[in-house]
């Protein structure tokens, strides 16, 4: 059954890489610019543009040589290497804004959130003045816009705020939704990404409305259970509730991969990335006050197949060193180099709150381990997780 009179808001931060960039940088707002990985690192795709690049054509995954030749002649693009630590903290602080509406608040990546605030709107008007503080309050204090989407479900609220951008409010109720959406493109409901499109386009279902009138038994054979959804989504029937911004979907992984500077074929390089992965998991790991039992590794040849492998330790860890130790380790008994190595990744899973070390562990040694990390963590807080390495990642590129 559905719920009657929700107010739910769909809040998305706009070009959000690009605007904080803007944000710290006001000299380059008027200029096309794109967020990229490290272009040294071989990562140069574009992961963010503003809407002046947009304008050009410039696309998320496009190469920057790519962005650049779709710029004007004369025209410079201003290209910045992502800082994820800087967006995260500008995120969080936009998330304090949110919460001082209501409880209910459920993130959607970085740079996306649901809003409850039942509890304090009594109908659209409301809602609808509701979302407009929140805009102008994130404009004013934060220096970014937000597009808001309201509605009476997270489907149609995360719809309303992708139909209308920059720093705009869209209203989609139970009485206009038939003629503000059924006629859109089925891609842009929540959940269907290019394969559904395809298979729905297969089946002559190209609109919203389209899949809305569909058979829902039809797509139920074809897609699962996931048919039945999409089916309840175009019809505005989505039930599923904001989840508290306290009660936060429980972390089941922490990873990070990179692709290398250059080709490894010795085991130093591999070790060496290695340590610097370890670094990041670990620092990550720690800020959640988790230990973790057991490590995967990802492994990219040159020929870009890959395999990954993991292992359970014999005691739980939230050390670097730990970290790097056991994913070198699973490297030597499980991979060769009969190609060159591309990319690494580390990957830490099965978390405890509490510590569990080996009765072979030197306990001084885990005390120094633990003090170092702690004054490493300390540092990378305050200037970011890049900002101290263990020497031997200073490798030679």
């Amino acid at each position: 059954m559905l719920q009657q009179n929700r107010m739910i808001l769909h809040s998305d931060l706009n070009n959000f890489y690009a605007s904080v960039e803007c944000l710290i940088n006001p000299k380059i707002k008027d200029s096309p610019v794109v967020v990229v990985g490290d272009v040294e690192k071989r990562r140069g795709v574009v992961l963010a543009k503003n809407y002046i690049a947009k304008s050009y054509g410039i696309s998320t995954g496009d190469t920057v040589y790519e962005a650049e030749n779709k710029c004007p002649s004369g025209v410079k693009l201003v290209r910045c290497t992502a800082r994820h630590h800087i967006y995260e903290k500008i995120s969080k602080r936009v998330q304090d804004i949110y919460l001082r509406y209501t409880d209910y608040v459920e993130m959607f990546g970085i740079d996306e959130a649901w809003l409850d605030i039942s509890k304090i709107a009594r109908d659209y008007k409301e809602a609808c003045e509701i979302a407009e503080m929140i805009r102008c309050e994130v404009k004013e204090k934060i220096g970014i816009t937000v597009s808001i989407g309201v509605s009476y479900n997270k489907i149609f609220a995360k719809l309303g705020s992708d139909l209308k951008k920059p720093d705009a409010i869209t209203l989609i109720t139970q009485g206009n939704f038939r003629d503000r959406i059924w006629g859109l493109n089925v891609n842009n409901l929540l959940m269907v990404g290019r394969a559904t499109n395809k298979k729905l386009e297969k089946m002559s279902i190209r609109t919203i409305g389209d899949l809305a009138k569909a058979d829902p038994d039809m797509l139920t054979k074809y897609f699962g259970v996931n048919g039945k959804k999409l089916w309840l989504f175009a019809n505005g029937l989505d039930n599923s509730p904001v989840k508290l911004y306290a009660n936060r979907d429980e972390i089941k992984s922490i990873g990070n991969s990179t692709t290398c500077p250059r080709d490894l074929n010795n085991i130093k390089d591999v070790s060496a990335v290695f340590y610097s992965l370890a670094e990041q998991v670990a620092y990550r790991l720690r800020k959640e006050n988790m230990y973790c039992k057991e490590i995967q590794i990802m492994v990219r040849y040159s020929d870009m197949s890959s395999v990954e492998h993991q292992c359970k330790l014999p005691y739980s860890t939230d050390t670097s060193k730990d970290i790097a130790t056991n994913a070198l380790s699973l490297f030597n008994r499980t991979c060769d180099f009969h190609l060159p190595i591309r990319a690494l990744g580390i990957r830490l899973k099965d978390f405890s709150e509490q510590l569990q070390t080996s009765i072979l562990d030197g306990g001084v040694d885990i005390a120094k381990q633990e003090k170092l990390d702690c004054i490493c963590d300390s540092i990378r807080h305050k200037y970011g997780e890049g900002a101290i390495l263990r020497c031997n990642n200073m490798w030679n590129e």
